[in-house]
């Protein structure tokens, strides 16, 4: 079986905003909220956080409602 099942699809400007974010020079920490568009069957981008701690965007997060996360974290393990 060579075909493979597409749930739904990544929004094109999400797509540009993720390799952006990848490969961002910035060393603060960052998060990229990502949710699904029912209607559309589509990735969209909700919300987009600079210089967030963990503990913050836990808090951003909506308890019962499922989310995508990007992120990129400061060495937070410091001693």
């Amino acid at each position: 079986m060579s075909d493979s099942l597409v749930v739904c699809e990544v929004d094109p400007e999400l797509k540009e905003k993720l390799r952006k974010f990848r490969f961002r020079k910035e060393t603060d920490n960052a998060a990229i909220i990502m949710k699904v568009d029912k209607d559309r069957q589509m990735v969209v981008l909700e919300e987009e956080f600079q210089n967030i701690s963990p503990e913050e965007l836990k808090m951003e997060l909506p308890e019962r409602q499922p989310r995508l996360q990007a992120g990129t974290t400061d060495d937070v393990c410091r001693e």
